[in-house]
C-alpha cells in the first residue's frame, strides 16, 4: 500500500506544481487562440490570389499570325515592330527590354502552336512560375480554340459538357441505416487527432526527461530516493505529467469549442443576412424575368447562388452524422495515455542516465524515429487507405499505433483489431517500464562519466 501512496504523493506534486504555474495557465488559454490564428493566416496566405499591382507591357512578335492579343493577368499585350530577319527581331527584343520600353518581349517563331519549341520570352527580370504558366496557358488556349474551330466545334460546346457537382456519400450502418458521410471530414478529424498525440508525446515526454535530468543535476533526487524507490519516483513523475497533459487537452478543447461557437454565431448571423438579401434579389429577378422585364443580374452563376452555397454547407455538415464521436473520443484518450506512457518511460530513463543535456541527443534518435515514421505514415498511407494492409500493420506495432490508430478511428476500426492493438500496447508499456526502471534506478544516482549504450546494457542486466 505504501508503494501506491508514495507514487500518489509524487503524482500530486508533479501535477500541482505544473498546473499552478502562471506560464502553464496563460499558455493553456492562449495557445488555442495562437494556433487558430496561425492556421487561419496560413490558409489565407495559401488561398489568397496575390498578384503584382503593376501592369507590365509585353510586346508580342507572332510569326504564326494565329494569336489574338488579349490582355490577361497583369500583362498588357501589344504588337511588336515587325522585322524581316530573325536576328533583327532578337536584337530589337534585347534593346527594347534593356531600355525599359517594355517589361518583356514575347518572340513566337513557331508556325504550329501545338508544339512550342521556337518561342522565347525576353525579360530583364525572370517572371514568377505562375506568370510563366499563365503565358503558356494563354498560347495553349488559343491554339486549342483554333484546332476546335477547324473541326467545327465551338469551345463553348465543350464547356457545356463539363460535369458539375460530386458524388454523394451515404454510409450504411450495421443496423441498415444509411446516413450522410464525408471522407474528407473523417480524414481531417483523424489527422488532427494524430497531430495532437504526436505533439503531446514530444512535448510532455521531453518534460519528463527534463524533470528527471534537473532533479539529478540539482542532487534533489538523492534526498527523494531516501524516502521513495526510484521506480516509484519514475512512475509518479510520468503519471503526474500525463495528468497535466490531459488537463491541458481538455482545456484546449473547451476553449476551441467556445471560439468555434462564438465565431460560428457571429459569422452565421452575417451569412444568413446576406443569404436573405441575395435570395430576395433572386426572387425579384425571377419575377421580372417572368414578366419579360430585364433583371438586375442576368449573369448570375450557380457558384454565386446563395441557395447552392447553403446547400453545399448543409451537405458538408450533414457528413457529421456518420462520425462515431464517442468511439473516436475513447480511442483518442486510450492511445493518448498509452502512447504517452510508453514513450515517457523511455524519456525518463534518458533523463536519468545523462549528466549533461547535450548528451541526450545520442539516445533521442532511436526513440523519436518510430514517432516521426508514424506521423509520415499518417499523412500518406493511413489517409489514403485507412483500412489497408499497411495501415493495419502499423496500427498493431506499439511504437506507431498511438498515431496510426487515431487516424483510422473516424473510418471505423474492427473491435478485434482495436483490442489486439491495445493489448500489445499495454504489454509493451509494462515491459518498457520494467526495462527502463532498471536504467532509471542506477542512472539517477550516477554522476561524472558520460553514459554509453554499453553502460545502459550493463544497468539493464544488473
Amino acid at each position: 500500500m505504501s508503494n501506491f501512496s508514495n507514487i500518489w504523493v509524487i503524482f500530486k506534486r508533479e501535477y500541482m506544481t505544473r498546473i499552478t504555474n502562471k506560464t502553464f495557465i496563460i499558455m493553456t488559454f492562449l495557445a488555442p487562440v495562437l494556433i487558430a490564428g496561425f492556421y487561419a493566416l496560413a490558409i489565407y496566405i495559401a488561398v489568397a490570389d496575390e498578384t503584382e499591382s503593376e501592369i507590365h507591357t509585353v510586346l508580342v512578335s507572332d510569326q504564326s499570325k494565329q494569336l489574338k492579343l488579349s490582355d490577361f493577368s497583369n500583362y498588357k499585350l501589344l504588337p511588336a515592330p515587325d522585322y524581316d530577319y530573325p536576328q533583327q527581331r532578337i536584337d530589337s527584343a534585347k534593346a527594347y527590354v534593356n531600355r525599359g520600353i517594355c517589361y518583356a518581349w514575347l518572340q513566337i517563331d513557331d508556325k504550329d502552336l501545338t508544339v512550342l519549341d521556337s518561342t522565347t520570352l525576353y525579360s530583364e527580370q525572370a517572371p514568377s512560375l505562375t506568370q510563366m504558366e499563365s503565358i503558356n496557358q494563354w498560347i495553349s488556349n488559343q491554339s486549342k480554340e483554333k484546332q476546335l474551330l477547324k473541326f467545327g466545334i465551338r469551345p463553348t460546346t465543350l464547356d457545356s459538357l463539363d460535369v458539375s457537382g460530386s458524388v454523394r456519400l451515404m454510409e450504411i450502418s450495421e443496423q441498415g441505416v444509411a446516413s450522410n458521410s464525408s471522407s474528407g471530414l473523417k480524414s481531417g478529424i483523424g489527422f488532427i487527432l494524430a497531430f495532437l498525440i504526436y505533439m503531446f508525446i514530444f512535448m510532455y515526454g521531453a518534460a519528463v526527461m527534463r524533470g528527471a535530468f534537473e532533479e539529478k543535476t540539482n542532487r534533489i533526487v538523492e534526498v527523494i530516493v531516501s524516502s521513495v524507490k526510484p521506480f516509484q519516483l519514475m512512475m509518479g513523475k510520468i503519471l503526474g505529467i500525463a495528468a497535466v497533459g490531459l488537463t491541458q487537452v481538455a482545456a484546449w478543447v473547451l476553449v476551441l469549442i467556445a471560439i468555434v461557437f462564438i465565431g460560428g454565431t457571429v459569422v452565421g448571423k452575417q451569412k444568413m443576412s446576406e443569404f436573405k438579401q441575395q435570395s430576395s434579389a433572386i426572387s425579384m429577378d425571377s419575377t421580372f424575368a417572368s414578366a419579360g422585364l430585364p433583371t438586375a443580374n442576368n449573369e448570375m452563376s450557380a457558384n454565386s447562388n446563395p441557395v447552392a452555397k447553403m446547400s453545399a454547407l448543409s451537405d458538408f455538415l450533414s457528413g457529421t452524422e456518420s462520425i462515431p464521436a464517442g468511439e473516436i473520443l475513447i480511442i483518442f484518450v486510450l492511445y493518448f495515455i498509452g502512447g504517452y506512457l510508453l514513450y515517457a518511460s523511455m524519456f525518463a530513463a534518458i533523463g536519468a542516465a545523462v549528466n549533461q543535456e547535450t548528451e541526450t541527443q545520442q539516445f533521442m534518435l532511436p526513440i523519436t524515429m518510430p514517432l516521426v515514421l508514424s506521423f509520415v505514415i499518417a499523412q500518406s498511407v493511413a489517409l489514403k487507405a485507412p483500412n489497408g494492409s499497411t495501415a493495419e500493420l502499423f496500427s498493431m506495432i506499439p511504437f506507431t499505433s498511438p498515431i496510426i490508430m487515431v487516424v483510422r478511428a473516424p473510418f471505423g476500426v474492427p473491435i478485434s483489431q482495436l483490442l489486439l492493438s491495445l493489448g500489445i500496447l499495454i504489454l509493451t508499456f509494462v515491459f518498457m517500464v520494467w526495462l527502463t526502471s532498471k536504467i532509471y534506478r542506477i542512472g539517477i544516482l550516477s554522476y561524472g562519466k558520460k553514459p554509453s549504450w554499453g553502460d545502459l546494457w550493463k544497468w539493464i542486466r544488473q
